[in-house]
């Protein structure tokens, strides 16, 4: 750090020498404590502790400002780098957010199923270790697996040569439920049977035509509320299983 210094100093740099961090194989940068040496990276205890205080003080109020929102859901959406699955705990937040349209200073009341979402992320963030591997070049595993829906047959599968169909119920078109719902079932189904053949840790590509919720997964979450839940589901088992799924 000496050496940086020197030079920075020639150059007119100043640096916060409270900041400096030692050469090492763990070191802190940007709220995250990077391990070189396992390819590691996890979330510092005292970002998860900060984290958990401001949800906290958000449950202490009944109504919230947009700059609250705002602040709460940077912090979490920051955390969401290394909980991938926290994004689908995020979307009533951003619809809360919403609310200010018109009005950007007034109080507002969150929607009804913040307050579980923000408990999924307090015992998320109360665990030990919250960390996931460094990003690096890794190979894909395409495995020929596809999945459909169709609103009038079912929902179909195929891995290769085999292929596997379910029938929809009749009245399986209600409460919110329509053609995209069905396509995300089919995703789920397509991971429950394929995951058994994959090795842990591995990365694997899987195919559909339903734009909402193959970009859906990219992004990590669906504006639509029963999609999201079944992206919820299928990043369980993704983390039970050990295994990266692109779309």
């Amino acid at each position: 750090m000496a050496d940086i210094d020197v030079l920075s100093d020639k150059l007119g740099i100043p640096w916060e020498k409270a900041k400096d961090i030692p050469f090492g194989t763990t070191v802190p940068f940007i709220s995250f404590q990077w391990d070189l040496t396992v390819c590691m990276v996890s979330i510092t205890e005292s970002k998860k502790k900060k984290y958990h205080l401001v949800i906290q003080e958000w449950e202490s109020k009944l109504k919230h400002t947009l700059d609250e929102v705002q602040k709460l859901y940077g912090k979490l959406l920051h955390a969401c780098h290394i909980v991938p699955s926290g994004c689908t705990y995020l979307t009533n937040l951003e619809a809360f957010m919403g609310q200010f349209h018109h009005c950007p200073f007034c109080l507002h009341s969150p929607l009804c199923r913040t307050a579980s979402d923000l408990q999924w992320w307090k015992a998320k963030l109360t665990q030990p270790i919250l960390a996931r591997p460094i990003p690096s070049p890794t190979p894909i595993l395409d495995a020929d697996a596809y999945s459909d829906a169709s609103s009038e047959t079912g929902i179909g599968i195929t891995i290769s040569d085999k292929w596997r169909a379910w029938q929809l119920l009749p009245g399986w078109k209600a409460d919110g439920r329509d053609i995209g719902w069905a396509e995300a079932v089919g995703f789920l189904l397509l991971i429950l049977t394929l995951t058994p053949s994959i090795s842990k840790g591995s990365h694997v590509k899987v195919f559909g035509d339903n734009r909402g919720v193959m970009e859906g997964w990219w992004k990590g979450r669906s504006r639509n509320k029963l999609t999201n839940d079944i992206f919820r589901d299928v990043y369980t088992f993704t983390e039970e299983e050990g295994i990266l799924v692109h779309t």
